[in-house]
């Protein structure tokens, strides 16, 4: 399975859940609406604080998920890389097998 198919099942569980419980997710969306408002922060870097969030949590889907809004808002690979080590300073020997799952997904897109 490549990359572009295991996010479109990432979004697909979303699309489920939100069919289950509605309620919950509206507000959760409501969260991502608040949290990636227009800010200091541009779009692009909301987004790799996201993916360095990721990293540490060892949550590949939203790994996958946030890397690739990460490069529809305009990160490049380098500006990735450079949250990769940090996310790796923070997260040890775990962070660096989850940023690898990154710099592949970033690559594959």
């Amino acid at each position: 399975m490549n990359v572009q198919q295991k996010l479109a099942e990432v979004n697909a569980r979303a699309v489920a859940l939100h069919k289950a419980d509605p309620q919950t997710m509206t507000a959760f969306r409501g969260v991502m609406t608040a949290a990636n408002r227009a800010g200091r922060l541009g779009a692009a870097t909301k987004e790799l604080v996201a993916v360095a969030v990721a990293i540490g949590r060892g949550c590949e889907d939203c790994i996958l998920f946030h890397t690739s809004a990460a490069k529809q808002h305009g990160a490049s690979r380098d500006e990735l890389v450079e949250v990769l080590a940090v996310a790796i300073e923070m997260s040890g020997g775990p962070g660096t097998v989850y940023a690898g799952k990154a710099l592949a997904a970033f690559d594959a897109l």
